[in-house]
């Protein structure tokens, strides 16, 4: 679950004037929606263009964090996207970002509106596919007790029109081939310093066991 901090972060975020059109994406909203476990170190916050700034959501919720006694540093800053290192209680990492515009309308959650479950369960498959992380293959492995795999699959087809049902099953095994010779996953503090847009971090650790565990469990479940 949403620890404490983080959930009083996101109620703060959402009383700013400036966060209209925004939602909870991500690991955070999957928690929040108590579909995964897998505990998180970031809240993303995502809207589409024309609905709000990124900037204006940027300023507001520097300033409120600081009314409450937590620093902010600004790790990446552009109009489009924009990460922030928050120091309160707990360290949070605070992604603000233009995203394509929701399919569903948006629901709500223990810590505020969130992309609809169906949604959120598509796009985790569709970053999965995009930069196979190993949070991403626990999440999905997690999801795969909701849903089936050809629910997901249409799921991720429906966020994004380029995904393909054949093409992903084909890569599926080259994917899991690649990071479990590797060992290879993207580190989720690390990636706080290079992270360049909510779907891409050039930064790369090896890891040990647990995360290669949970992908050889994604394996079992998925690939069959």
């Amino acid at each position: 679950m949403l620890t404490d901090f983080q959930t009083t972060v996101a109620h703060l975020f959402f009383t700013l004037p400036a966060i209209d059109g925004f939602l909870l994406a991500g690991g955070a909203a999957l928690l929040a929606q108590q579909m995964t476990t897998r505990p998180t170190q970031d809240l993303d916050f995502f809207t589409s263009r024309g609905q709000s700034s990124v900037i204006d959501a940027r300023d507001q919720f520097e300033h409120a964090a600081h009314a409450q006694g937590w620093t902010v540093d600004r790790i990446h800053d552009t109009d489009t996207f924009c990460r922030l290192l928050l120091h309160g209680p707990e360290d949070l990492l605070i992604d603000l970002a233009l995203d394509s515009p929701p399919g569903m309308p948006a629901t709500a959650s223990i810590a505020g509106p969130t992309f609809a479950p169906d949604e959120l369960a598509g796009r985790k498959l569709v970053a999965l596919f995009d930069r196979a992380e190993a949070r991403d293959f626990a999440d999905v492995h997690t999801l795969t007790t909701h849903y089936d795999k050809n629910t997901l699959l249409s799921l991720a087809a429906d966020v994004d029109t380029g995904f393909d049902h054949g093409t992903a099953l084909r890569r599926t095994p080259f994917l899991l081939r690649d990071r479990l010779h590797t060992g290879q996953i993207r580190s989720p503090l690390g990636r706080s310093a290079d992270r360049t847009h909510p779907r891409h971090s050039p930064l790369a650790v090896s890891t040990t066991g647990g995360p290669l565990v949970t992908i050889s469990r994604y394996q079992a479940c998925f690939c069959r």
